[in-house]
């Protein structure tokens, strides 16, 4: 199977599951065999207008179920696909598309304030020929502006034989996607994903993780230009029957009123999502009976989150945490269903079944359990490397191929990974090795403390010191002193943080996790 095309899986999908809801979004549903229809209807136009096998397209827009029919339609038209961030700004979209060599580019008319087609006709480079819009548009503003109404019933589109023909010479070695990293630690990178590896990573998500099956309805509150919304989240469904639901924005109130109304089965979170949904007053009175799987990770999760989830979402419930990454086109660990609590808040689990796990130090060898090093990965998912980058792929691998992951973190005696940190935000205290994720684990079990943030700042004795970022629980009236005595208790002198600043939210990228980059500007 993993030798043809994600699109080909799709249709099989389609000719098992053809009447069952594929989406629902808001008071609309679209069933798996329109939603073939429809992409088809894209992939047509496409080809209609010139795209070639191998061109690139990308997507900039908020969750919705256009957003997946032009991913399908790019797929059914052999295009590559490149997700954009909609925390992105137009420079750094323009640079992604720019870096891409992007031909056409489907985005939202605006979200919020934010005008995306504005920012694109201001910094999309020449290569983009087209924008269509995923909604609604009054009047195109320029001639390079359509539709995606007016581009499926394009006159342009090539005839059924044609598309069919595309399709069929899709083959698992063709890309189909290159996300680009955050560009937390630089200049965003490329990262290759073929129709094979891809499929091989759905497949293992869905044997190991999800366990789905056509019953189940799968709330997707990542967003879809990120690998947690898009492979593992609405991607990895569509080729098992599954329904999803795209949620576009993150509001506690509603998305509990959502599980309720729609008898939602899978639901990833980042943890102050989850801390959000435990927290709000709607939820006792919220029936959550058909949650089957709820899942947190991507940062620090304290232990009290996962008793919470664990007591109040009721004993049906399984929470999961677990630990991916772009390169490896989705999970990597993840956890059982009856570990403890503290397995489940402290470790992300063990490694996939299908992919090799160790722990290196700078030399790229193997160090004995239990010693902090870099977390390095192999597997047939893990990507071939970085677009037009081979200085980057080079250094990402060992020369056995193992793909270093720039994670810090050990493996205890059961084979549980513990992530430290990633290798590049640990700091050095007067010479001693200080990973923040490992000060901010201790730091939120302190009473009053809601979120936490550690991030190295210069000092002129000790070379770096650390600065604690602290959200306070609701109500709660904490000092700098009292926080800076408390973790003195708690942890050795060094990993002690210097200085506190008191925030009302801490700042998150698009996927939940904590952005250090901007909390190092603040500090």
């Amino acid at each position: 199977m993993t030798d043809t095309s994600l699109y080909h899986r799709f249709q099989q999908s389609v000719a098992i599951h053809a009447d069952r809801i594929a989406i629902t979004e808001g008071d609309a549903n679209i069933s798996y065999r329109d939603l073939e229809a429809a992409s088809r209807e894209v992939g047509a136009a496409l080809m209609g207008m010139g795209i070639q096998h191998g061109d690139r397209i990308a997507i900039w827009g908020v969750n919705s179920t256009n957003w997946v029919i032009a991913a399908l339609g790019i797929q059914a038209a052999g295009g590559v696909l490149i997700p954009v961030g909609t925390r992105l700004r137009g420079r750094e979209a323009g640079d992604i598309l720019t870096d891409a060599k992007v031909r056409f580019v489907f985005c939202d008319a605006s979200f919020g304030d934010f005008s995306y087609i504005d920012a694109l006709l201001q910094h999309a480079p020449a290569s983009v020929e087209k924008l269509v819009v995923l909604g609604a548009l009054a009047s195109a503003a320029n001639s390079k502006v359509m539709s995606i109404s007016d581009l499926r019933n394009s006159a342009d589109r090539v005839d059924d034989a044609a598309l069919n023909a595309r399709i069929a010479q899709g083959c698992g070695d063709d890309l189909v996607d290159i996300i680009f990293t955050s560009g937390t630690t630089g200049r965003p990178k490329g990262v290759l994903m073929t129709h094979r590896k891809s499929m091989i990573a759905c497949d293992i998500q869905r044997e190991e993780i999800n366990r789905f099956t056509p019953d189940d309805v799968f709330a997707v509150t990542f967003p879809f230009a990120h690998n947690a919304g898009y492979r593992a989240g609405w991607q990895v469904s569509l080729l098992y029957g599954v329904r999803i639901i795209p949620v576009r924005t993150f509001d506690a109130g509603e998305l509990l009123r959502l599980i309720e109304k729609e008898g939602v089965t899978m639901l990833p979170t980042a943890p102050p999502i989850a801390r959000a949904l435990i927290d709000h007053p709607d939820r006792e009175k919220t029936d959550l009976s058909s949650l089957r799987i709820m899942s947190t990770g991507g940062t620090v999760v304290p232990v009290r989150l996962i008793k919470d989830m664990r007591q109040l979402l009721g004993e049906g419930t399984i929470v999961q945490t677990g630990y991916g990454l772009t390169e490896a086109a989705g999970s990597v660990c993840n956890t059982f269903d009856n570990d403890p609590p503290e397995v489940i808040a402290q470790t992300v689990g063990h490694a996939l079944s299908n992919l090799e796990l160790r722990i290196v130090g700078p030399d790229g060898v193997e160090l004995p359990q239990g010693e902090i090093g870099e977390v390095a990965v192999r597997g047939p998912q893990i990507t071939p490397g970085y677009l037009d980058n081979p200085e980057a792929t080079a250094a990402a691998f060992t020369s056995d191929g193992f793909l270093l992951t720039g994670d810090a973190g050990r493996l205890d005696e059961d084979g549980n990974l513990r992530l430290t940190d990633r290798i590049k935000d640990m700091y050095l205290v007067g010479g001693f090795n200080c990973y923040p994720a490992e000060i901010e684990r201790v730091m939120a079990t302190m009473p009053g403390i809601a979120n936490v943030a550690v991030v190295g700042v210069d000092d002129d004795r000790l070379g770096h010191v650390g600065r604690a970022f602290v959200v306070p629980e609701n109500g709660v009236q904490l000092t700098e002193q009292e926080v800076i005595a408390w973790c003195r208790e708690e942890m050795a002198n060094y990993k002690v943080p210097r200085s506190i600043r008191f925030l009302d939210a801490l700042p998150l990228n698009a996927t939940g996790k904590i952005a250090k980059i901007e909390l190092r500007a603040l500090a």
